[in-house]
């Protein structure tokens, strides 16, 4: 009876992390990410605005803090303008209705005015509100050179 239970437990947890399209939940996030980056490279504030809770928190390599209308806001003014945002080395850990997504990134450009170009490591978690993943933090550091 326990060993029956366990097994339905574990398929009901692998039902959860995958979405009605078949991909798993670290699948969705990964392309939330990749669709971000080009949103950023776009300049696309509206496709910013729909993945980013109103609550987010940007911490950048620069030592800059925002939230999501300063963000927004550096985007429209063109103060944050960004030309590459390569990520590699992608990591996400899902935690139930929140997701930790830590990787590197090759970026050209602004944020806030501030001169961002070269190699980066990042920390951005998402919280799963209303059904939809949204970004509520991005943290950045620059990569250590060899």
């Amino acid at each position: 009876m326990n060993r029956a239970l366990a097994v339905a437990v574990l398929l009901f947890a692998t039902a959860l992390s995958i979405s009605a399209t078949g991909q798993s939940v670290e699948d969705q996030i990964k392309k939330m990410e990749t669709d971000r980056a080009a949103a950023v490279v776009k300049g696309d504030v509206d496709a910013l605005d729909k993945v980013t809770s109103d609550d987010y928190t940007l911490i950048t390599a620069a030592g800059q803090v925002s939230d999501k209308a300063q963000m927004i806001s550096n985007f429209k003014s063109g103060q944050s303008k960004i030309t590459m945002d390569d990520i590699t080395d992608m990591k996400v850990r899902v935690y139930g209705d929140a997701a930790v997504v830590t990787g590197k990134v090759t970026v050209k450009g602004m944020l806030g005015g501030k001169d961002v170009t070269g190699t980066q490591l990042f920390t951005r978690v998402y919280v799963k509100k209303g059904g939809r993943w949204m970004s509520v933090a991005l943290q950045q550091t620059r990569a250590a050179t060899p």
